[in-house]
């Protein structure tokens, strides 16, 4: 008996030592797989984003100092967050080099982008100084206001995109920040509001962006569901898109708008357009926005059922 007890615990611990190793192939195989995956993204992106390409948005017209945060909302909401380190490498190599240092020529066959595997956001935890930016000749004042407004344009993305999205594109433009060009507080703490002057922050950004029509459009939410438009003004209006620390009004309703085109919602997308030219923007530069959106869409095969809107 005793033998035969024996041998069937030799066998159970075979087995469960066999099934052990076959778990751990698995892992390995499943993780082996995704990094191919990764690798296919770098690919798909880098050719995606030559340098043509790149200095093709960069040069839309009336977006010279806001081509790169708008074109990073885009690609995110694309879901696209690889291309977000290539854009921001772009707009530092090229925007924010000093006229004693100029920035490099332009060559599609040599692409400044992050490494293999950039489209990894499981490798957040560890530090890839091959990952960085190099700022070197870069005035600090320009990398600065060029970190600042993608992080925050990412971020309002995430009421019009999704939190996952924004949270993929961000990791990602952390892996190529310098660690000096980070942010390491909470801007919205900092801004140090109570809760009722943050609430009428929002509403009053509402009624802005809205104008004539701002209450018939909480009344229509409302009716859709109460919790709804409470949510909109309480969560979304109040403490994110209203916030304008880094982004202003006009450059938030940019970020709105690009977040929009790629999602083929003409009755929103009508209007903020409409909302950004009552945050002071002007037809010619919303235009420019939709434009250098929608060319981003069609480099990510991103299509509409019908032409988005206009003014």
């Amino acid at each position: 008996m005793s033998s035969a007890h024996d041998d069937d615990q030799e066998s159970q611990q075979v087995s469960t030592t066999t099934a052990i190793h076959d778990h751990a192939k698995d892992r390995i195989s499943n993780d082996a797989q995704s990094l191919e995956i990764d690798d296919e993204q770098d690919d798909e992106i880098l050719k995606m984003l030559t340098p043509s390409v790149l200095a093709s948005l960069r040069a839309t017209p009336l977006l010279a100092s806001s081509w790169h945060f708008v074109a990073a909302a885009t690609f995110s909401v694309c879901n696209r967050p690889e291309a977000t380190p290539i854009i921001y490498r772009y707009a530092i190599e090229h925007d924010a080099h000093l006229a004693s240092d100029p920035p490099p020529a332009d060559d599609d066959d040599k692409l400044s982008a992050p490494p293999s595997p950039s489209g990894s956001t499981h490798s957040f935890g560890s530090e890839d100084a091959s990952q960085l930016v190099d700022v070197t000749g870069c005035d600090p004042a320009v990398v600065h206001t060029i970190s600042q407004k993608m992080r925050e344009a990412l971020l309002k993305g995430a009421a019009l995109g999704g939190l996952p999205k924004t949270i993929n594109s961000l990791i990602q433009l952390r892996n190529a920040t310098p660690p000096a060009f980070r942010e390491e507080h909470v801007l919205r703490t900092e801004a140090q509001l109570s809760q009722s002057a943050e609430l009428a922050r929002g509403k009053s950004f509402w009624d802005q962006v809205y104008g004539k029509v701002s209450r018939r459009v909480l009344s229509q939410m409302n009716t859709a569901y109460p919790d709804l438009a409470q949510y909109a003004l309480d969560h979304v209006y109040s403490p994110l898109l209203s916030y304008t620390g880094v982004l202003s009004p006009k450059e938030t309703s940019y970020v709105v708008i690009a977040c929009l085109i790629p999602q083929d919602v003409n009755p929103q997308l009508k209007g903020h357009l409409k909302g950004g030219l009552n945050n002071g923007a002007t037809k010619e530069e919303l235009m420019s926005v939709r434009d250098l959106s929608m060319r981003i869409c069609e480099l990510c095969e991103v299509g509409w059922k019908e032409e988005p809107a206009k003014l």
